[in-house]
């Protein structure tokens, strides 16, 4: 007896994953840069900004301006989800149009995608030439926002003032998203400058949910699941305010399928997908962490 499924069976269930994820897109995706990496020592190169010289008289030599080039280490990670299907319900399980198994390999790896980028919001990143210098959130520039007596129309309007004051999408028009769970949703709905026509005139609520405030478009995650995505750091949840150029997410092994028999467990058909994926914060003028309360 052979210990593999037909292949057929194997590159439609694959084929099923990949559809369902592109229908079921991590929150975050739409609003972080995407590269395809190989190898485990994959690098963002950004640069800083540069400032213009000024030549006094003629015939001056030429003077060289600086430029910082931003070498951030992308570490790969990866992940797996097994689960076990019953031999007799195999194909009918897997081939079903509807595959409750390829919903929920695809949900996992689009929550994983949004994971691996939230941490990487405020972890350490290794930069320089071979990795050797290491940076924390705070020494690099993210600022911290406190929302824990609740999150304002005022406390939105201080995370405008710090990217202004960075000169984060000064020069050019930028798209900020903000990270909130149910407690914050709650409380923008009771901030009338941003609910009421009075005070705009931009349609911020959707069938009875805030989508957008004060320039941030609202991304939101439960807080009362198992494994909540806003983590709770010293008592506080921790939610993020960023540029859709803050975080860089490096995928590397694409989905891989595999669907063997278990003899081990009386041939039980045990499906397998894994993947390997990073992140890293490209510059810290770009995220702001926002204490919440949990």
């Amino acid at each position: 007896m052979s210990n593999q499924p037909n292949e057929t069976l194997v590159r439609q269930f694959s084929d099923q994953v990949h559809v369902q994820a592109q229908q079921m897109k991590a929150r975050l995706r739409p609003f972080v840069e995407i590269k395809k990496v190989k190898g485990n020592d994959y690098a963002y190169d950004g640069m800083g900004d540069v400032e213009a010289t000024e030549i006094v008289g003629r015939n001056q030599p030429t003077q060289f301006s600086d430029i910082e080039h931003l070498r951030r280490k992308i570490p790969q990670r990866r992940y797996a989800v097994a689960l076990p299907i019953d031999p007799k319900d195999l194909e009918e399980t897997l081939l079903d149009t509807q595959s409750n198994y390829a919903s929920s390999v695809a949900r996992a790896i689009e929550r994983q995608f949004d994971r691996t980028a939230i941490e990487a919001m405020f972890a350490d990143v290794r930069t320089g030439r071979e990795f050797e210098n290491t940076v924390d959130f705070a020494t690099d520039g993210v600022i911290n926002i406190d929302a824990t007596g609740g999150l304002t129309y005022d406390i939105l309007t201080d995370m405008q003032q710090g990217f202004i004051d960075n000169e984060v999408g000064n020069d050019m028009p930028e798209q900020f998203v903000l990270g909130i769970s149910g407690d914050e949703h709650k409380d923008l709905m009771n901030e009338t400058n941003l609910t009421s026509g009075d005070f705009s005139r931009q349609m911020v609520v959707d069938k009875g949910s805030i989508t957008f405030a004060s320039g941030f478009e609202l991304i939101k995650y439960g807080a009362s699941v198992a494994n909540p995505m806003l983590p709770i750091v010293g008592g506080e949840r921790i939610g993020f305010a960023m540029s859709t150029r803050a975080i860089c997410v490096g995928i590397g092994q694409d989905i891989n399928i595999r669907i063997d028999k278990r003899e081990d467990l009386n041939y039980t058909t045990q499906v397998y997908a894994d993947f390997t994926i990073g992140a890293v914060r490209t510059e810290g003028k770009l995220i702001q962490r926002v204490r919440l309360t949990p």
